[in-house]
């Protein structure tokens, strides 16, 4: 059974069943599933059949239709989990209800007795190993949860890999399921793929991208919230630091259904593999509005390059560098007091001027004085209130500057 639930709009919760080979969703009184949102234009999208699945055509409407943070262009085949947003207020989850994945436990990787055989209930937590708010612990109450950058999400994790909509929990009996819900950097179980929806087990580790790591843990439901010191979560997983300065620029990824070793966000390192992106100098003491500003590149469907994964002056550090400066086709200077003292930020910025390609400053923090190659260029000043709107402004301008 198909069907589209509506996670974030008008009425949240609300249940559409899938049945007839073509339905249509807008605004008008015409259509199969009538939205009243000002975002939804009158004939929005429509979903045609392709026998046992559906594909959803945007209809050229005023403010688009993305799956999965990626806007339609044509069609897109829906996958089950996938994420469909109509404009910026509307978000639709795609679900095929498996009964019988539900019914046959066999298929589960947990060799242990029913959970409902037991008559103690059972407490569930993620807790962030690693990642933007280490030690953080999230209680698992609902019988879906989901996890991603956009706010939507029950556990919002901001960082530059995770999708907007990254991870799934589904609660079945005493059990939660874990799945994938297409990212872009993927999601690992204990170090492998998650290809396919799994039952979590007690101290498993979730790894998103390459940079969050999420440990599963249950707890007797006698016992109260675990706080910090408690021994259960004394035994979460601790990122083994020589093993991540030895991966520092590698991430495991699936293509074509096999599992590659590749660079992985901002490190570049393959040929090629920058052409057509953003090149954004910025200062480290910068980094959080920089990773603001990387995430809404990716939402307007930019590719962006930043050197954070990097260890500053080391060899593969100078390599993406330099690549970086051959082959991405714009500059976004972060102009701040740090930035602007900072010689690798001005070794970046004299390399596209030599090379005569576009630059486009953000003012992040006032300058009394900027360096006189720079006061020719066309500038976005940034907005601390509405950081939104400046960063909008300045895609905007990345856009007259395509080829």
């Amino acid at each position: 059974m198909l069907r589209l639930t509506m996670r974030r709009g008008p009425t949240p919760g609300a249940i559409y069943e899938l049945e007839d080979d073509e339905i249509t969703i807008g605004r008008g009184s015409k259509n199969q599933i009538i939205i009243r949102d000002n975002e939804v234009s009158r004939e929005h999208c429509r979903l045609v059949r392709l026998i046992d699945r559906y594909e959803v055509v945007d209809l050229n409407s005023s403010n688009g239709t993305f799956v999965n943070g990626q806007r339609v262009v044509g069609s897109w085949l829906l996958q089950p989990g996938s994420i469909i947003e109509l404009g910026d207020s509307i978000t639709l989850e795609y679900e095929r209800l498996n009964l019988s994945f539900l019914q046959h436990p066999t298929t589960q990787r947990s060799t242990t007795p029913d959970a409902d055989d037991s008559t103690i209930p059972l407490k569930h937590f993620l807790r962030m190993a690693l990642g933007p708010s280490v030690g953080q612990t999230y209680a698992l109450t609902d019988i879906i949860v989901t996890a991603g950058r956009d706010l939507s999400n029950d556990i919002v994790i901001h960082d530059p890999e995770i999708s907007r909509y990254h991870l799934r929990l589904r609660r079945h009996k005493q059990e939660y399921v874990v799945e994938d819900m297409g990212s872009t950097n993927g999601t690992f179980l204990n170090n492998r793929p998650l290809r396919e929806p799994q039952v979590l087990e007690n101290a498993d580790v979730i790894t998103l991208g390459s940079m969050v790591q999420l440990q599963y843990v249950t707890q007797p439901g006698t016992a109260s919230q675990p706080d910090d010191d408690t021994d259960e979560f004394a035994t979460l997983a601790q990122p083994d630091a020589a093993q991540m300065a030895r991966d520092d620029t590698l991430q495991l990824a699936m293509v074509d259904g096999s599992l590659l070793r590749t660079t992985k966000l901002g490190t570049g390192l393959v040929p090629g593999s920058l052409q057509d992106h953003i090149f954004i100098a910025y200062a480290r003491d910068d980094w959080q509005t920089v990773a603001s500003l990387l995430l809404s590149l990716q939402d307007a469907g930019l590719q962006a390059w930043v050197d954070q994964y990097l260890t500053q002056n080391s060899d593969d550090w100078r390599a993406a560098v330099e690549q970086a400066l051959h082959e991405c086709r714009l500059m976004v200077l972060v102009v701040s007091h740090h930035s602007l003292d900072d010689p690798h930020v001005q070794a970046a910025y004299q390399g596209f001027l030599e090379q005569e390609k576009p630059i486009v400053p953000l003012l992040y923090q006032h300058a009394n004085s900027l360096p006189p190659e720079l006061t020719r260029l066309r500038a976005i000043v940034f907005d601390t209130e509405t950081p939104r709107k400046s960063f909008h402004k300045l895609i905007f301008e990345i856009m007259q500057h395509r080829r």
